[in-house]
């Protein structure tokens, strides 16, 4: 990568994410072009090349940003001093509006991707899933030694839990030939079906 003269490379690099993950979350995959990107980050398109080798690696490089954001998001509701369960709620809540409001961003690149870039993302996407449900499995260890929670397997708790999040990305459904049906889940509905499953 080339150094910019006068300029953090980092900063810039983080500033070009920025403006992928705006248009993208408004706009389809297919339709969102390099020159857009760059106008809205303030670079030339020249730039973008700097740091991304194609379109295709920046898209990789916006979903791992955004789940990077969904581990900072884990990682400071450990910091949290409520008891588990509350941790847990909290998560599931921040989580949640967050996926919420990238919604388009996550659906669009996972169904508009090529086969290249769909095995880039399941190699990275592994890593980092394996980093979050490591984040929230100290929580629900926090939980079990303090008699909060049933003494399941950490991971596995912390796996079903994650699963749970990307209930928010799916709420349409197609129910029959050219039907969808909005399916309407609050938080606190999926937080106690869940918590009845591992609350003592």
């Amino acid at each position: 990568m080339a150094k910019i003269k006068g300029w953090n490379p980092e900063i810039k690099r983080q500033k070009i994410l920025d403006s992928a993950i705006k248009i993208l979350n408004q706009k389809e995959y297919y339709k969102c072009p390099i020159d857009e990107i760059a106008k809205n980050a303030g670079v030339a398109k020249g730039t973008v090349y700097l740091y991304f080798k194609n379109k295709e690696d920046l898209h990789l490089s916006v979903l791992i940003n955004l789940i990077d954001k969904v581990i900072d998001i884990a990682e400071n509701v450990k910091k949290n001093d409520s008891p588990a369960k509350r941790q847990l709620f909290l998560l599931l809540q921040r989580i949640f509006n967050f996926i919420d409001t990238y919604r388009h961003l996550f659906l669009s690149i996972r169904q508009e991707a090529k086969p290249p870039l769909k095995e880039k993302l399941h190699n990275q996407f592994r890593k980092k899933i394996g980093e979050l449900i490591k984040a929230i499995s100290i929580i629900i260890e926090k939980g079990i030694k303090d008699k909060e929670l049933k003494p399941y397997p950490s991971v596995a708790i912390a796996t079903v839990f994650l699963s749970l999040t990307s209930i928010i990305a799916h709420q349409k459904v197609e129910i029959g030939k050219h039907k969808i049906q909005q399916i309407d889940i609050s938080t606190e509905l999926l937080f106690k079906i869940f918590m009845e499953g591992i609350r003592r």
